[in-house]
């Protein structure tokens, strides 16, 4: 701290708001890293729920297409299928189409009765050993290098068994991902040797893919996993006993550029609000400083109205009285030297002088007697001069005096020495002629206390303040009184009379001074409330509020109690001797 004091105050206003801006940035940065973290916690699940959304309306568009695909293969086998079947010759030697994909009719040992040759089909045909009824699909195998699969389903009805086969090929497959509309994102299909069966890009089938997120996805994991800083959404569709692989990669929404781009609006956003708060502070300082002037200013222009009217009513008349007694001592004293008196100065040495001469006619005195009054008259100019110094200091001394004590009194703001006694008396007088107190029956019981040292008006307003508040409370407890009684009767009662009781008493250290009413008392909720500077409605042009009352009388180490009675209130004001 005696650092601190030790610097400028310059160094010190810099200071602060060195640390008051160092606070604001510390804040702003930790506000800013928990803003940016929830917002990269909620796009990373919005990022993880898009995927999963993607994978699994993949896997209902691959089910749902095939679904298709097998129908209208059974459709088809029960019609065109079973007539191929029943004329026994080979047909469409170069193969029949129908929309997409190739068909072929094959017999129970798996020749190829319709279609061209195809010995992947006829292969991935004869792995299918428990079909009986219905469909059912294959594996994928490789035909001209391509990755395919085929449906096959029973022809029924027919004179010898048969079978009647569809290929689905990686075009039909990457017709899937090409039918939706808006695909923001990097589909791929696979199957179970991790090669890749579908895509927009017609250099990825039949590509091996042996990563982190095909061994999850082959070994049947489902959700959203995360290779080398890019998560991936995977999943399957099963399709009768095989399964189709889904990959979904998001490739369109950079999310670390999206928190960076979030991070500088949010930078931006925080830097204007704290210009704008940086500003709105200055304002407010400023405010704060010109109305602590303004405060400032008007509490010292009430002090000075307070000392003036306080030279008014006390200094003014003291000090002329001090002054005038200043005054005639002043004059008493100056008469005391010169004058008249001055003329005695010499005397005894000019009759000394007139002695001689006649001595010398043989007429005078002795020269004894000569000698006496010449040292007589040198006695009394040595007096007179002592006399005089003494009455020049003296007059000196009643200067400073008055100086000192005009330039005390000042000082002290109107403290003086008052005796309560007069205060109580004189208070009284003024609640005569104030208020109307024809009714109150007024006891003073006064019993000798010292003087206090205090101001004398603030004490007569807090006594005046305490009587006018008695009378007020009788009062109305007259006017409520009236009206019951008039409602009971229907005539006009007599006021009954109402005491005040007022007394000063000395205890040990204290002087204790009594107001004792019957207006009925306070509400003890409402103690608290009387005391604030908001509640009393008084204009204090001749008497105290009780929270002024009770904030003077703590300036000069008093105290005020407020007490119900049986039939009113007790103010008890106590006061340090």
């Amino acid at each position: 701290m005696r650092r601190w004091a030790l610097l400028k105050p310059g160094w010190q206003k810099l200071i602060l708001y060195l640390l008051v801006l160092g606070m604001t940035m510390l804040l702003a940065i930790v506000l800013q890293w928990f803003i940016v973290r929830q917002f990269s916690g909620q796009l990373a699940d919005i990022q993880d729920k898009q995927l999963r959304y993607e994978v699994q309306d993949w896997s209902s568009r691959i089910s749902e297409h095939y679904a298709a695909w097998q129908a209208e293969l059974n459709e088809l086998a029960s019609s065109l299928g079973r007539n191929i079947l029943n004329q026994g010759t080979r047909q469409y030697t170069e193969g029949f189409k129908r929309e997409s994909g190739a068909f072929y009719v094959l017999d129970e040992q798996y020749r190829v009765i319709a279609g061209r040759d195809n010995r992947e089909m006829k292969s991935a045909v004869q792995q299918i050993k428990l079909l009986q009824n219905g469909c059912a699909v294959s594996s994928f195998v490789t035909e001209d290098h391509q990755p395919a699969q085929y449906i096959v389903c029973r022809i029924q009805g027919a004179q010898t068994g048969g079978f009647m086969v569809r290929t689905i090929d990686s075009g039909m497959l990457s017709g899937i991902i090409k039918s939706k509309p808006v695909n923001p994102h990097e589909t791929l299909f696979y199957n179970d040797q991790f090669k890749v069966v579908a895509s927009l890009n017609t250099s990825d089938i039949n590509r091996t893919d042996i990563t982190g997120v095909t061994r999850r996805l082959l070994e049947g994991n489902t959700g959203v996993v995360e290779d080398q800083g890019v998560k991936h959404g995977i999943g399957f569709s099963r399709v009768g006993e095989e399964a189709l692989y889904i990959s979904v990669e998001d490739v369109d929404q950079d999310t670390a550029q999206r928190i960076s781009s979030f991070r500088k609006k949010v930078w931006l956003v925080m830097a204007l609000l704290l210009l704008i708060l940086w500003a709105m502070l200055v304002q407010f300082r400023k405010r704060i400083v010109k109305d602590t002037l303004v405060n400032n200013q008007v509490r010292d222009q009430r002090r000075d109205e307070d000392m003036r009217q306080q030279q008014d009513t006390y200094y003014l008349p003291l000090m002329q009285t001090i002054e005038q007694r200043l005054q005639e001592l002043q004059e008493q004293t100056a008469r005391l030297t010169g004058g008249d008196d001055l003329k005695l100065l010499g005397f005894y040495h000019d009759l000394a002088n007139r002695f001689e001469a006649a001595s010398s006619q043989g007429k005078g005195a002795s020269h004894e007697e000569l000698e006496y009054f010449r040292e007589l008259n040198e006695n009394f100019i040595q007096g007179r001069l002592k006399q005089e110094s003494s009455l020049g200091g003296l007059l000196t001394g009643v200067r400073t005096l008055r100086d000192e004590l005009e330039e005390k009194m000042h000082d002290n703001s109107g403290i003086s020495f008052t005796d309560m006694n007069v205060v109580l008396s004189e208070s009284l007088k003024w609640a005569n002629r104030s208020m109307n107190m024809k009714e109150i029956q007024v006891i003073l019981r006064q019993e000798p206390v010292p003087s206090i040292a205090a101001q004398a008006p603030m004490l007569y307003k807090t006594i005046q303040g305490l009587l006018e508040n008695a009378v007020q409370a009788m009062g109305q407890v007259d006017e409520l009184s009236e009206v019951q009684e008039r409602g009971r009767t229907g005539l006009r009662s007599k006021r009954q009379t109402q005491v005040l009781k007022v007394s000063s008493r000395l205890e040990e250290g204290e002087i204790v001074i009594t107001i004792e009413d019957t207006g009925g008392g306070i509400d003890d909720k409402m103690r608290w409330s009387y005391f604030q500077p908001e509640y009393s409605q008084n204009s204090q042009e001749h008497t105290f509020s009780l929270y002024h009352m009770d904030a003077y009388l703590k300036t000069i180490s008093g105290r005020l109690k407020l007490r119900n009675t049986d039939k009113g209130l007790q103010a008890i004001v106590r006061l340090r001797r």
